[in-house]
């Protein structure tokens, strides 16, 4: 099963993106991924792309110039880009980085009609100037409304009672995004690009091995995995998702459904799930997941009931 996942990367301009993106690149996604970029520049000169290109792992670099991918790149050249794209790389994720000026939703809207996994959508705010460039231009403030992620940059520059203001006004705009704090574009956790959506069965199995290790100790994110036999009702397992605590940053698996002779892979991303049908070679015999979070210890025994209260064992 080929399904690459996609993480888009926005946030005004001047908010730090490219330095973001450069120093979660160089400690390099999980063993045997491969990425690629696809870099929207306004001007006819491609900078960014000069920057990440030649970075461990990174496999291609496609830029897009002169152009706004939200505005002026129709689904047809999208679609046929992005396959070539896949065809001659072969990539486990794909990341999208916006111009400043985009509104994310149209390359969301895009992404899932090229039939793509969308990971995350990451929005990075410039601390010091974000009150200004919101009351100066929407796209700022429908940049972090479709955030999973927001990463706070330029944290430096302003003190407590600044930032205070500025949490505030961010969790107006998005109540569900979890922010994290850069440190030069550095983040403690590498949440932004858990790549949940990632392409197989293997990818699930090798989170459920390494269940409570590496980073995520590191970063206090707890992970646990849980495994049901029965098959899931859809409704109540779309009910289930729709329920987990705000605790719970991401989750994925796959659930055998009642009805359906494929696989469901499912992705949860701060709030926001997706669901999709994959025929793999191997059916699982269990619907398995793995759900990640801050603190979801405290939730385990509730999601683990629930989880398991999605089946139907009629099949």
């Amino acid at each position: 099963m080929n399904r690459a996942a996609v993480d888009i990367v926005t946030g005004f301009l001047g908010a730090g993106k490219t330095t973001f993106l450069l120093e979660s690149m160089k400690s390099g996604p999980l063993e045997g991924e491969k990425v690629a970029f696809v870099m929207n520049e306004i001007g006819d000169i491609g900078v960014d792309g000069r920057v990440v290109t030649g970075l461990d792992y990174v496999e291609s670099v496609v830029e897009l110039n002169s152009g706004c991918i939200c505005c002026t790149i129709d689904d047809y050249r999208f679609d046929l880009a992005i396959n070539e794209l896949i065809e001659a790389t072969d990539p486990t994720l794909i990341v999208i980085e916006t111009t400043g000026l985009a509104d994310p939703e149209p390359v969301i809207y895009r992404v899932k009609q090229a039939g793509l996994a969308l990971d995350a959508v990451t929005t990075v705010v410039d601390c010091a100037n974000f009150e200004r460039v919101v009351s100066e231009t929407e796209v700022a403030g429908l940049q972090v409304e479709a955030a999973d992620f927001i990463v706070l940059s330029k944290l430096d520059l302003i003190d407590a009672r600044a930032r205070a203001k500025l949490e505030k006004r961010l969790r107006r705009l998005n109540k569900r995004a979890v922010l994290l704090e850069a440190d030069h574009g550095r983040l403690a956790s590498d949440l932004p690009f858990g790549t949940s959506a990632r392409r197989g069965r293997q990818t699930l199995e090798a989170a459920v091995r390494t269940d409570g290790h590496s980073h995520l100790e590191r970063d206090e994110i707890d992970v646990f995995s849980c495994e049901s036999e029965a098959y899931m009702d859809q409704r109540e397992f779309e009910r289930f998702l729709d329920r987990l605590p705000a605790g719970v940053y991401r989750a994925k698996g796959f659930v055998r459904l009642a009805g359906n002779s494929w696989s469901c892979l499912f992705n949860f991303t701060c709030g926001r799930y997706e669901l999709s049908w994959v025929r793999l070679e191997d059916e699982p015999v269990a619907s398995q997941a793995v759900f990640i979070g801050r603190g979801i210890e405290t939730y385990k025994d509730r999601i683990e009931s629930e989880f398991a209260a999605c089946g139907d064992s009629t099949g």
